[in-house]
């Protein structure tokens, strides 16, 4: 139909703008019948200002809200993306920081390709509406999730197979997202670490992503002088000290109301500072008047304290609240329904500034104590993780209670009391029923050599106890009685012992009677550390057959076993046989010979035909030793997460750092290749280049947190060291505690 109707106003001499109100009011009436979904509207009504575009700075004599709209120079293939989108569904995605006009960017894009099309904007707290629409799809359906990170950052975040069943339906996500949130989501763990972000990666891996650059290009500022006839224009492009679209939306002036306040604005500023400080460290849910106006006098001198009138908390939140030249407030308020605050958030453009110029400032002891007193219970776990990172172990304590008064995990409560040698507290928690500290503690105890405590806890019926004690005798040589107490925590139904009594055994030269123990106590297929070592015992003891058996039933630590001693009897065919069929530990082996055998082929068969991680590891270590940079770079730039993918980009990354390839292996870090970021980690460490080191470490891997400290450290750096613990840098605070010897 549309085909036909463009054919005809073609003929009738209307060129392409003049089509397009024509075509319009052919989808208008071509899509009237279809379902409306709840709390939608139409595209090209969508208000700009609740959709997250940030209002613009007020001049006199200008009554619009937003200036006229200037192209830029990723409009083209932002439509073509949302063109695309719209023929079989998809996800497009805006990467820039705050105030760098992706928000207008991207509505201006969807109002100019899809404006008859509904629009749903999904509050952040309610994924339940974005289910509701996967689950029943309406047609012609644009998704908005501006800032993505406050979506993703919720406990149960953004699924990936929701979009991904958005998109099978034909809808059109659409999403911004700031770089330093996609950087700290797509760089990946080490193989084989947790990894916290698989969910995100796995989203961001569907979209079609767009930068947007900070600054204007030149193109772009010459289109902006056509239209600076608006003042708000003008002022923009006359501004130096920030780039047009950050001085449209009041950037400079955030910073300057915060930097620079005046010396009878102290309260607000100190006010302004503590909800920046609050973010800094987790909070992120909006911040109450009483946490505000406890944490503040932190900020402030004696003097300016001693000298506060008594009506300085709601001066300074007027001053906090002011809106800037029309456009927005250091601080924003949010609603609590009609004439109330629920609280305050900090202005995104000012917080993203913050982050850089207080990285290294420590919250005083006003600010921690109220976000502990005053914190909204969503934002405790990150609280708790960011005050022991920094030190502040007193706070992290309360902080980790309460989270053990809501789940019960109360661990890193008990690591804290560790570490901080407060042992009768310890000894308190776990005889008040608390398993981590009765963990923690008896595992002291072992360490201690303390044997006379562990059997005051054991003979109280504490099996944990029980079980540490009996590694303490039989390290020391007292078989028997090791024996003799884990029968009994055994037959009073504790199975963590069986392996610890088959181990004794074995010791005392019972090794059938260790198998008759694991064998009564094992299913046929189960994968229980029980069973790892009956395969392990079987194996070692010539029970071929009952070993054969078990594997062909499944049992994983049995074809283990099986398949070494295929190797180590040279039964290739065998082996090759058992690979064939999926067996992964066949497989495993099989790599393991085909490496000694260099049959490069092989390997490369073995690996890509069945993604066997061991398998991919071995060619990848194989093409590194002989030197075949171009096929790992080949297997690395697939980049799917696959282990042939992941281990071709280790082996990569250490050829290119032992080549002294800088450029190339920086290159790589950047795109987030977590294996080149260490690689060029420990070079800036070989070299002492902090800064670069830093930026890694702030981009949340750990591994490179560690190679920072450690550099630190080494050089005895105590002052910097300090620094990276008011930065919350992983690892940094517990490098400051004194050593304690094991007594």
């Amino acid at each position: 139909m549309q085909e036909t109707i463009t054919a005809f106003l073609a003929a009738c001499g209307l060129d392409e703008e003049a089509q397009a109100p024509w075509l319009r009011a052919l989808e208008r009436v071509a899509t009237a019948h279809l379902a409306r979904p709840i709390g939608a509207v139409r595209v090209r009504d969508a208000r700009a200002r609740l959709l997250g575009v940030h209002r613009a700075i007020r001049v006199d004599g200008v009554q619009s809200e937003l200036p006229p709209y200037v192209r830029r120079d990723i409009d083209i293939e932002l439509r073509a993306a949302i063109t695309d989108a719209a023929f079989d569904g998809g996800f497009v995605l805006l990467l820039g920081g705050s105030s760098v006009g992706k928000t207008r960017t991207l509505l201006n894009a969807i109002q100019a390709v899809l404006p008859d099309w509904w629009l749903i904007h999904p509050d952040p707290t309610a994924i339940d509406t974005i289910r509701t629409l996967a689950a029943a799809p309406t047609p012609r359906t644009v998704v908005w999730l501006d800032e993505l990170q406050r979506y993703l950052d919720r406990t149960d975040g953004l699924p990936a197979g929701l979009v991904r069943t958005l998109i099978a339906s034909g809808t059109v996500t659409v999403a911004t997202l700031w770089p330093s949130a996609y950087t700290s989501r797509t760089t990946k763990p080490i193989y084989g670490q947790s990894d916290s972000h698989a969910g995100d990666r796995d989203l961001l891996k569907l979209a079609h992503i767009i930068g947007v650059p900070d600054a204007f290009s030149t193109a772009e500022r010459h289109r902006a002088e056509a239209l600076a006839s608006d003042r708000r224009i003008r002022i923009a492009l006359d501004t130096r000290d920030a780039g047009i679209t950050q001085a449209l939306a009041a950037g400079p002036e955030l910073i300057r109301s915060w930097q620079h306040a005046p010396d009878n604005q102290c309260y607000g500023k100190a006010l302004i500072t503590a909800a920046l400080d609050a973010r800094r460290v987790g909070a992120t849910a909006p911040l109450s008047r009483e946490l505000l106006g406890a944490a503040a006098p932190g900020y402030l001198s004696s003097a300016q304290q001693a000298q506060a009138p008594s009506d300085w908390l709601d001066h300074g939140l007027t001053y906090a609240t002011t809106v800037l030249v029309g456009a927005v407030a250091p601080l924003i308020s949010v609603a609590d329904g009609m004439g109330r605050t629920a609280g305050y958030t900090v202005a995104d453009y000012l917080y993203q500034h913050a982050q850089g110029v207080r990285r290294v400032a420590s919250l005083p002891d006003t600010a921690w104590q109220a976000l502990v007193d005053h914190h909204h219970p969503a934002d405790t776990s990150r609280l708790a993780d960011n005050a022991e990172r920094r030190g502040q172990y007193r706070h992290a304590e309360n902080l980790y209670r309460r989270l053990g008064d809501v789940d019960g995990t109360d661990y890193k409560l008990a690591d804290l009391l560790v570490d901080h040698d407060r042992i009768e507290e310890l000894r308190e928690r776990a005889d008040a029923g608390s398993w981590p500290a009765a963990d923690r503690l008896t595992r002291l105890l072992a360490e201690r050599g303390d044997i006379a405590a562990l059997r005051q806890r054991a003979a109280a019926g504490e099996r944990m106890a029980a079980r540490r004690l009996a590694g303490l005798l039989s390290e020391q040589g007292n078989l028997d009685e090791a024996v003799a107490i884990l029968r009994h925590i055994i037959d009073l139904g504790d199975r963590a012992a069986v392996t610890q009594l088959a181990n004794v055994l074995v010791k005392l030269g019972q090794s059938e009677e260790a198998i008759a123990v694991l064998r009564d106590r094992t299913e046929i297929n189960d994968r229980s550390g029980e069973s790892h070592y009956l395969a392990q015992l079987l194996a070692g003891h010539g029970h071929i057959s009952e070993l054969r058996k078990r594997a062909d039933a499944g049992n994983y630590s049995a074809r283990d076993f099986l398949a070494q001693i295929l190797v180590e009897t040279g039964s290739f065919p065998e082996l090759r046989q058992h690979a064939d069929a999926g067996d992964f530990f066949a497989a495993n082996r099989l790599a393991d010979w085909l490496v000694e055998e260099e049959d490069l082929d092989a390997l490369r068969q073995l690996a890509d035909a069945r993604e066997q991680s061991a398998a991919s590891e071995r060619l990848a270590k194989l093409l590194a030793i002989r030197g075949e940079i171009e096929e790992l770079r080949k297997r690395a730039d697939i980049g799917d997460g696959s282990a042939n993918s992941w281990f071709a980009e280790s082996q990569l990354a250490l050829m290119l750092a032992a080549r002294g390839e800088i450029v190339e292996l920086r290159k790589r870090a950047e795109s987030g290749n977590a294996n080149a970021v260490i690689c060029l980690s420990n070079i800036l460490a070989e070299r002492g280049d902090i800064d670069e080191l830093r930026k890694y470490a702030d981009s949340g891997n750990v591994v490179v947190a560690k190679i920072l400290i450690e550099l630190l450290v080494r050089e005895g750096r105590i002052g910097e060291l300090r620094d990276e613990v008011a930065a919350g840098t992983v690892g940094a605070a517990a490098a400051l505690l004194p050593r304690k010897p094991v007594r």
